[in-house]
């Protein structure tokens, strides 16, 4: 009789990356228990069906508070992707609630004896907004935003963003310091994009479901405005890193395992001008303002922890953006059968 492959969890298991690193797991024969919101559970079960008993969708409607200790029994390993809600309340509130979404699983697995964590934070995390363009940091800096700059009021989105972020991964790796027998990685990717994973699900029509991936598919709505956003890394390659987080050397032996990851840099421009000779269909979709968008800047993040910790290399700029094209393609395609319009 075959030995059962090792339980993952998996939280935010619904999202654009929860879903991709599911996929990768079960693709590679691990079972896989996926922590979502009560009200995706049959959905997302239903989602993953061809996979039989090897993947368990358990609802989780609180990731900052709720009990975990059913969906942690008989983990072997945790991969935590989710992120708690946090645009309703007051800024000070929201930022405790970031720090106790990061905390919570990361407390209640290691009292259940697991000792392999992959979180996922952001390069954000790494710099100030205004050097996400360059000089950027590196895997030993973090971003100048105080928290009295983030609870105050009328607050900016990216500086309670980069806030968040920034403290809820600082208290990850000082609950790491406290308790070494627990072998955490951190993975820092900037925006990601690519294809959706087969159980993806995005049945209401909405752009925001797209995730990070909304922002690729103005590239097909002519006149819509496009963000500059310089650092991009493939969905894939993120997915792949919190898979390979779990096999990593040990931090006695690799050092602190916070891993800056991007993909290639490129502009607007250069991705209208590669889609109209790869997917000349779609030449008349373009958005016209990506014609005269700015050329790419040069990219500063440094993958090469990735490479040495975790031996991941990234996958290319333009085969992220055709696979995130063509999956945003079929996805429109499904709400229309369905006589669906996005908005």
């Amino acid at each position: 009789m075959s030995t059962p492959q090792p339980l993952i969890l998996v939280t935010g298991a619904s999202g654009y990356l929860g879903s991709t690193v599911v996929y990768q797991l079960l693709e590679s024969g691990y079972r896989v228990r996926g922590t979502v919101r009560s009200s995706k559970v049959n959905l997302i079960q239903e989602a993953w069906a061809d996979y039989k008993d090897r993947f368990e969708a358990v609802g989780v409607d609180d990731v900052a508070s709720e009990d975990f200790s059913g969906a942690l029994k008989g983990v072997k390993d945790v991969i935590h992707t989710a992120a708690p809600l946090t645009g309703l309340q007051d800024p000070e509130e929201a930022l405790r609630v970031a720090v106790e979404g990061a905390m919570n699983v990361l407390r209640q697995a290691e009292k259940a004896g697991i000792t392999k964590f992959a979180y996922v934070s952001s390069i954000l995390t790494a710099c100030d907004n205004d050097k996400v363009a360059g000089p950027g940091g590196n895997d030993q800096t973090w971003n100048s935003v105080t928290k009295e700059q983030a609870i105050a009021p009328g607050v900016d989105f990216m500086t309670a963003n980069a806030a968040k972020k920034k403290f809820a991964e600082l208290a990850v790796w000082e609950f790491a310091e406290k308790h070494p027998h627990v072998e955490i990685t951190s993975v820092n990717p900037p925006f990601f994009y690519g294809p959706f994973a087969p159980g993806f699900r995005a049945p209401e029509a909405k752009l925001s479901s797209l995730s990070t991936n909304s922002l690729i598919y103005k590239l097909l709505v002519d006149g819509a405005p496009l963000n500059r956003l310089l650092a991009w890394v493939d969905v894939r390659d993120v997915a792949r890193a919190c898979i390979l987080a779990l096999y990593s050397p040990p931090t006695s032996q690799v050092g602190r395992k916070r891993i800056l990851l991007s993909g290639e840099w490129w502009g607007f421009k250069q991705a209208a001008e590669y889609l109209s000779d790869v997917r000349p269909e779609l030449l008349g979709r373009i958005n016209g303002v990506a014609w005269n968008a700015p050329p790419a800047m040069k990219c500063w993040i440094d993958n090469t922890r990735a490479k040495e910790v975790l031996g991941l290399e990234v996958t290319p700029w333009k085969e992220s953006l055709v696979a995130a094209v063509d999956s945003l393609v079929k996805t429109e395609k499904e709400w229309a059968d369905k006589g669906l319009t996005p908005k």
